[in-house]
């Protein structure tokens, strides 16, 4: 990475807010780190870090300066994949910031196609709530955001790519398995299993409701889950019916745990977008990454696509997939 190593150090410090952490990412020893960010500091004239006890926070010097090394190291990055093709040895750097269902469920289906064009890359992925996605990209912390909320925000690019449907699951022994549909006021006859209020998701099932004249009253009972994972395994082990993306369930599904069952008031779908800074169109790993969304986007209308989604399923249920080096965090979505 084409950096000053001492900007480095800081951006790690300060998107850690811990010594200790930053020291083991750099490999180096804590008392290391502490000397870089001094010097640092006596080099530009200013306090960059509050440090009261074990606490550190950024000062804002210091909260300006992180965003400027961080459009100084995307510069260098996009300097980098310019370079490629002409035989540049360096790795190349990729941030993507993806909602939970796209960062679970659909990037390991379509990051093979990207590790495959660039050898040398080396991804970074960040789950996060729409929100935080949005806020990632603002602050440069990401090339790319992938969302599943609706944005609306004049300073980024916002641009489609797909679409999922969130599906109402039972186990295959449910009473409903065997039902060619049902109405939004049939399921106030079971326990509902929904995601935590307040998450895009339960706003979308809130809305579906609505929309049917179904009020919160008339429903049996719901459990809130804070997670889709957690809303399957309940559902497998027959606590009640759940909505989840059908992202989420496609391996659940084909392997017969769970059964989906239609909604004669539905479907219940959400856009699924791409979200970056205005500017000229990327080109290197985020290009790439862009047309293989694209081309997702357009497979999507054909017909010949959702059979080889479900043996891109049926192929992670066996194996799995292998990438070049990637590396993951985990916010709460």
């Amino acid at each position: 990475m084409i950096e000053n190593f001492k900007l480095r150090v800081f951006r790690i410090v300060a998107e850690t807010l811990n010594y200790r952490r930053a020291a083991e990412e750099l490999h180096l020893t804590q008392p290391a780190v502490t000397a870089q960010i001094k010097s640092l500091e006596e080099n530009i004239g200013l306090t960059l870090f509050n440090r009261v006890g074990r606490d550190t926070t950024l000062t804002p010097a210091g909260e300006t300066l992180l965003l400027y090394v961080r459009q100084i190291e995307a510069t260098a990055n996009d300097a980098i994949a310019a370079l490629a093709p002409f035989g540049g040895r360096s790795s190349i750097e990729l941030s993507i910031g993806a909602s939970h269902t796209i960062g679970v469920y659909l990037l390991p289906k379509l990051l093979p196609q990207l590790t495959r064009q660039w050898p040398k890359l080396c991804l970074h992925l960040i789950e996060g709530s729409t929100h935080e996605i949005l806020q990632s990209v603002t602050t440069y912390q990401v090339a790319v955001g992938l969302i599943e909320a609706p944005a609306f925000r004049p300073d980024l690019k916002v641009e489609k790519f797909g679409e999922d449907e969130l599906v109402l699951i039972v186990r295959p022994d449910h009473r409903w398995a065997r039902k060619e549909s049902l109405t939004a006021a049939d399921l106030g006859q079971e326990p509902l299993l929904l995601r935590e209020p307040g998450s895009g998701m339960r706003r979308f099932i809130e809305e579906y409701f609505d929309r049917n004249g179904v009020l919160q009253q008339q429903l049996r009972s719901t459990i809130d889950m804070n997670s889709t994972e957690g809303i399957i395994a309940a559902v497998e082990a027959g606590l009640g019916a759940g909505f989840v993306p059908s992202l989420a369930v496609e391996k659940a599904s084909l392997l017969g745990q769970v059964k989906v069952v239609p909604l004669q008031d539905g479907p219940i779908r959400r856009h699924l977008s791409i979200v970056m800074l205005n500017g000229p169109q990327p080109k290197g790993p985020t290009g790439s990454l862009l047309e293989i969304l694209r081309s997702y986007a357009v497979g999507l209308e054909t017909a010949d696509y959702t059979s080889l989604m479900a043996e891109e399923a049926v192929a992670a249920v066996r194996g799995g997939f292998e990438t070049s080096a990637i590396s993951s965090k985990t916010a709460r979505s």
